[in-house]
């Protein structure tokens, strides 16, 4: 009995510091390499995948927006949105998928600081 004590207080140790761990990470922004897609979801309706690639004239940030309407179900009210943008280092850019009346949008921070990309949602730094 005393062995199964110690392995559920085990368990149950190890489940807490996973779920403390995962909410702690969900609060960090996301880090893109280049040519790696990041997923995000931005709401029970919305979600985007975001890319960056080096060229010459700077980093090049694609996010593809995807809504699937307030059903689900039906095709005709899904929406697609590609938005690009070059960042350099200190550029940031936000993009905002609409909520219902009364509830608070998604938006989803993309900042390219130093060397890296880094996607965030729902951010305080977002104007």
């Amino acid at each position: 009995m005393t062995r199964y004590f110690r392995i559920a207080t085990a368990a149950s140790l190890l489940y807490g510091i996973t779920v403390a761990s995962s909410q702690a990470q969900a609060a960090e922004p996301k880090i893109a390499t280049e040519g790696q897609g990041i997923s995000t979801v931005l709401g029970a309706d919305a979600s985007a995948v975001t890319y960056w690639v080096k060229q010459p004239d700077g980093w090049h940030v694609v996010t593809t927006v995807g809504t699937n309407g307030a059903d689900n179900t039906h095709t005709e009210s899904r929406a697609v949105a590609r938005f690009s943008a070059v960042l350099l280092p200190g550029q940031s850019q936000s993009i905002s998928v609409p909520a219902e009346l009364g509830k608070p949008q998604s938006t989803l921070l993309i900042r390219r600081v130093a060397d890296r990309i880094e996607v965030e949602t729902n951010s305080d730094l977002v104007n």
